[in-house]
C-alpha cells in the first residue's frame, strides 16, 4: 500500500473565542434598542407637533367675569399675537397663483393652525362676555376685533377658493402659452446666430483674391 494522502487543510483550526459571543449579542441588542427608541421618539414628536398645530391650547388661566387690568392687558397681547399670525398667514396668498396642490395643502394646514389660536384666545379671554366696570369699553373693542379677525380670514379663504377654482387654471394656461412663445423665440434666435458665421464665411471666401 502506498503512503496515506495528507490533507491540505490543517487539523487544528482556531475557533473564535467564546467570550466575544455575549459581547456581540449585547451590541446587537443595544443597537436595536437605540433604533427602536429613536424611531418611537420621532413618531411621538411628529404626533405632538400635529396635535399642537390643530389644537391650540390657551396660554393662561381663564379670565372670569370680574377681570383685572392685568387680565385686560394679557388678553390684548394675546389678541395682538393672533392678529399678527393672521397677517403672516394671509401673506401666502400669492402662493396659490402657481396652482400647486402642495402649496394649497400647506395653506390649509396654516389656516387650521391659525383658527386654533383664534379659538384658544376666546376660550381664555371670553371676549363676548359682558364685563361692566372701568374697562368695559376696552373689552367691547377687543370683542369686536376678535370677531372681525374671523370675518377677515373667512373672506380671504372664500376668495382663495374662488381664485383656485376659476382663475388659477386660467393663469396656469397663460403662463404655459407665454413659455411656449419664449421657447420659440429662443429657437429662432439660436438659428439666426448660427446662420451668421456661415454668411460671413461665404462673403470672406468671395472677397479672397489669389
Amino acid at each position: 500500500m502506498g503512503p496515506r494522502p495528507t490533507s491540505t487543510q490543517p487539523d487544528n483550526v482556531p475557533s473564535p473565542p467564546g467570550e466575544f459571543r455575549p459581547y456581540r449579542r449585547f451590541v446587537s441588542w443595544f443597537i436595536l434598542t437605540f433604533v427602536t427608541l429613536s424611531s418611537t421618539y420621532l413618531l411621538i414628536s411628529v404626533a405632538v407637533t400635529i396635535y399642537r398645530r390643530r389644537n391650540a391650547v390657551p396660554s393662561g388661566a381663564s379670565v372670569g367675569a370680574v377681570a383685572t387690568a392685568a387680565d385686560l392687558e394679557s388678553c390684548h397681547e394675546e389678541l395682538k399675537d393672533v392678529t399678527q399670525g393672521l397677517a403672516r398667514h394671509l401673506e401666502n396668498f400669492q402662493l396659490i397663483a402657481h396652482y400647486d396642490a402642495s402649496e394649497a395643502q400647506r395653506w390649509a394646514e396654516d389656516r387650521a393652525f391659525w383658527l386654533g389660536q383664534w379659538k384658544a384666545a376666546d376660550q381664555r379671554c371670553h371676549f363676548a362676555a359682558a364685563r361692566p366696570g372701568r374697562y368695559s369699553k376696552e373689552w367691547e373693542q377687543l370683542s369686536v376685533i376678535h370677531a372681525e379677525l374671523h370675518e377677515t380670514e373667512a373672506s380671504y379663504n372664500k376668495e382663495l377658493l374662488r381664485f383656485g377654482r376659476d382663475q388659477a387654471p386660467r393663469l396656469a394656461r397663460i403662463i404655459e402659452r407665454l413659455e411656449r412663445v419664449g421657447a420659440k423665440l429662443g429657437t429662432s434666435g439660436a438659428a439666426e446666430t448660427g446662420d451668421s458665421p456661415q454668411s460671413n464665411a461665404s462673403i470672406d471666401a468671395g472677397d479672397t483674391t489669389p
